[in-house]
């Protein structure tokens, strides 16, 4: 089996994360190769990778031209897209050779572009008729797969993100907290990390205000990300006299290090699929705070391993952030993340259903039922 990668190559967090990691299982035994449409963080990191990666540079127009002429020449079987560019490129390129589509939704293209205004509203249309273009869709949670069954996408499967609690861990000292982070940390802080793009579907402004609410004033919250908010979320901060127990990071890269500071991490989206942030947590042993949205539910378990709220409800997140300052319950629920992500949601779990899914298109089997 043969299949080509497709990626805008800009891409960070969650979609980068998947990638690479996916690609890595894949080439165990599956020729799995790489194209970018552009450089930027993922692909910074594939070309440092072992398995064998291209950049296209030069326009969207090139983009197309670059697919139909890898897929003429390149006997694939599958195109394996992520990302809106990729879809639309694919999409544009047509099908060729018989190599079949399919798309990894990383997240609702329908929230995507939420406070974007007309062009935004475009680009979400654009999306989904490239998205029906597919032969396949794979979201990457149960949850996100059903919603878009929902709304008469065909073939539809859904695979959860992998990780492997095993892999070494960065240790960080909280005396050296501060130093690592750039920000005012001491040793008997407890520090909360979210690390979410500052957009509108992921809601840090619902954070912030519970934030405001707790009753716990060593409670600290470290945000690891970029966007169009971010100015807004600023502002928000200081008018809720919250400066100086919230810490925009901006672009973190090593995010190792990162939750290695944290004690907690939190989540505040209105939509979600199956978030690196809670299994990075997770291989920390570290407990959660989130919306009970999309995926996160079938990782998080209320009250067992975290805490699950309502989408908006700053109140409700503030109860479950005051909850988690209490370090035995931190220790307890942590490590009970650690053991289900163990249990359930591995590098080869993950391989292995991508490669069953693989064999399902291209057999015409199955109707992508998880």
């Amino acid at each position: 089996m043969k299949v080509l990668h497709l990626i805008s190559g800009g891409d960070g967090g969650g979609a980068k994360t998947h990638v690479l990691t996916l690609l890595r299982e894949l080439n165990t035994d599956t020729e799995a190769n790489l194209l970018c449409l552009g450089r930027g963080p993922l692909w910074d990191a594939a070309e440092k990778e072992l398995f064998n990666s291209r950049l296209c540079t030069g326009g969207f127009l090139r983009g197309v031209r670059e697919v139909r002429a890898t897929l003429d020449g390149g006997d694939y079987d599958i195109l394996h897209c992520h990302g809106a560019r990729a879809d639309l490129t694919a999409a544009l390129a047509g099908s060729r050779s018989g190599t079949k589509r399919l798309s990894t939704v990383h997240s609702d293209h329908t929230l995507d572009y939420l406070g974007r205004g007309v062009s935004g509203a475009a680009k979400e249309k654009l999306n989904g008729w490239a998205l029906r273009r597919m032969d396949a869709l794979i979201c990457v949670s149960d949850a996100m797969a059903e919603t878009y069954r929902r709304r008469g996408f065909r073939r539809v499967y859904s695979i959860h993100n992998g990780v492997d609690v095993t892999a070494p861990t960065e240790s960080v000292p909280r005396r050296e907290r501060s130093a690592v982070l750039g920000a005012e940390v001491s040793e008997e802080d407890i520090l909360l990390g979210a690390a979410a793009r500052l957009e509108p579907v992921k809601d840090l402004g619902t954070l912030l205000r519970a934030m405001a609410l707790t009753r716990e004033p060593r409670l600290k919250l470290a945000i690891a990300g970029t966007g169009s908010q971010e100015a807004a979320l600023r502002s928000l901060t200081e008018e809720l006299g919250l400066a100086g127990r919230v810490f925009f990071l901006g672009w973190v890269e090593d995010m190792e290090k990162f939750t290695a500071c944290l004690d907690a991490a939190a989540l505040s989206s209105l939509s979600e699929t199956f978030p690196y942030a809670l299994t990075m947590a997770a291989r920390y042993g570290l407990p959660a705070v989130s919306t009970a949205v999309g995926g996160v539910p079938e990782l998080i378990e209320d009250g067992v391993n975290g805490f699950l709220v309502p989408a908006g409800d700053a109140a409700a997140l503030a109860k479950a952030l005051d909850a988690l300052c209490c370090e035995p319950l931190r220790r307890r629920m942590g490590e009970a993340l650690r053991a289900k992500t163990a249990e359930r949601f591995t590098l080869g779990a993950m391989g292995a259903r991508q490669r069953g899914i693989y064999r399902e298109v291209l057999n015409g089997t199955g109707s992508g039922a998880v």
